[in-house]
């Protein structure tokens, strides 16, 4: 009896050595290494922890629409199981796309479009979307002066679909004004050093310009160095707006180098999540848009603070990831060992049959004590990051909505939250690092400077307003929030 059941152990490991998951090979296409690809990768990294039977293989165009195609017909001929692909010019590289798709492998396009309707999923932000945000930033400074705003455009590629779609909503949303900015372009091609060249060389004819919209946050930075260079201008004496929100381009506003910036999630964590319901036959989404946002200075350090610790949180999971590829890497080699050891011998068959229970308790053990623990307090943390996002942005919006209402205090803050005076108190501390009080006194000083910039309305109005208590107290808050008193527009 007992050697019959060390048999029957025997035939279940063997079963388990020769019949591993199902692995799937995921081809990624990215035409560029720059920071916003980056951010996706990193964010794709961190999901595929949760779908361990996929990994990828990623390979960058660095800005070649050749060497991405034949990246793709390599994928083709590899048998990729599924291709993610960043494309960096719509036309000139949806035939290796096309391609693909009719070679049977699913194909997601992720960030930019490709044209026509071969693929099988798109993720991405709506670039033309982004194109009006510019275009109602350039006229919200038109409409506070009476003369013809001087604009310049810093593009991104030609023929990229962001480029152009950005460029289109921006200019189709400035013609349904009065007033027009005349609006010059030149060419960024997405670099931060292209960008500074092209913003120098219009600078140095023309010195006149009073805004620059660039297309992403790398050239709006390039720009701003390309003013501070340029002899008759001064920092920050030509307003720049960019595009996307990454870190460098949220440290630029924090660090007052640029305005503002138009928000372009990269969601690499929903690619990854497309990819496995279609690997495993469940329904998706095929064509999903992801909105876009603008960013001033007042949100600019809370979402850098979050993307921070979110970044921490990936850094840890990746750590953790390469401790479970270790210990399972481990527990192949023994499996291996104890395999071909039983083929030699039947005389050790006892002795290797404890020393896998051995190793595989303990191995079991060490990822059911430390590793499965790690990985879910930091999905926990991804969830909260995400929740805390949301209510931000919510927070935001209510008090916003309520700034010139004069009953507006912390017990119907939480009534408008629908939560209790403790939990209001908890939440806002935790978001934004102040009190509700606070928080919206500091709504209300952002809001009171964007009307003195934007209106005709005295110190004194401002103030009655946003519901200050006094014209003095308005100007001490005003004072210790900007660090120069408050101005009204002439």
């Amino acid at each position: 009896m007992q050697k019959a059941k060390y048999i029957f152990l025997l035939c279940l490991i063997l079963t388990g050595c020769v019949s591993p998951q199902k692995q799937y090979r995921i081809g990624v296409s990215q035409c560029l290494d720059d920071a916003w690809r980056q951010k996706m990768n990193n964010e794709m990294q961190c999901e595929l922890l949760l779908h361990p039977e996929m990994k990828l293989y990623t390979r960058f165009a660095n800005g070649s629409n050749d060497l991405q195609c034949a990246q793709i017909d390599s994928f083709i001929q590899e048998r990729v199981d599924l291709l993610i692909v960043s494309p960096n010019e719509a036309e000139e590289v949806k035939p290796a796309v096309t391609r693909a798709y009719h070679a049977g492998i699913p194909v997601i396009v992720a960030d930019r479009r490709v044209t026509g309707d071969e693929w099988t999923a798109f993720i991405g932000g709506d670039n033309y979307q982004v194109g009006v945000l510019m275009a109602d930033w350039i006229h919200s400074i038109q409409s506070t002066t009476s003369h013809r705003l001087h604009v310049l455009e810093v593009c991104g590629l030609p023929g990229s679909t962001p480029a152009t779609l950005r460029h289109k909503g921006m200019i189709e949303s400035l013609a349904g004004h009065d007033t027009i900015p005349l609006i010059r372009s030149v060419q960024g091609l997405w670099q931060k050093e292209d960008a500074y060249r092209a913003v120098c060389s219009y600078l140095s004819q023309y010195a006149n310009v009073e805004l620059i919209v660039a297309q992403n946050d790398l050239m709006a930075i390039g720009a701003a160095e390309a003013v501070r260079d340029t002899k008759g201008y001064g920092s920050g004496s030509v307003r720049i707006m960019g595009v996307d929100g990454i870190s460098v381009g949220l440290q630029a506003i924090v660090g007052g180098i640029i305005e503002c910036t138009a928000t372009y999630s990269s969601r690499g964590d929903m690619v990854i999540n497309t990819a496995a319901k279609i690997l495993s036959g469940e329904p998706f989404v095929r064509d999903t848009v992801l909105q876009t946002t603008m960013v001033y200075s007042g949100a600019a350090q809370a979402i850098l603070m979050q993307y921070n610790e979110r970044m921490h949180d990936i850094e840890t999971m990746k750590i953790v990831q390469i401790r479970t590829d270790t210990m399972m890497e481990d527990l192949r080699f023994h499996r291996h060992i104890i395999v071909i050891v039983v083929s030699f011998t039947i005389l050790l068959f006892v002795l290797i049959i404890a020393f896998l229970f051995y190793s595989q308790h303990r191995l079991q053990t060490e990822i059911k004590e430390e590793v499965v623990p790690q990985l879910e307090n930091v999905q926990e943390a991804i969830q909260l990051s995400r929740r805390d996002e949301a209510f931000t942005e919510r927070l935001k919006q209510i008090v916003d909505a309520h700034l010139t209402d004069p009953n507006l205090n912390v017990e119907y803050l939480a009534s408008l939250l629908q939560l209790s005076r403790t939990q209001i108190f908890r939440r806002v501390k935790s978001v934004s690092g102040k009190g509700p009080l606070d928080y919206i006194r500091e709504r209300r000083l952002i809001r009171a400077n964007e009307l003195l910039h934007t209106t005709d309305m005295t110190v004194q109005q401002v103030a009655l307003e946003l519901c200050f208590s006094s014209p003095g107290y308005f100007t001490k808050c005003y004072k210790e929030y900007f660090g120069h008193l408050p101005s009204s527009v002439k």
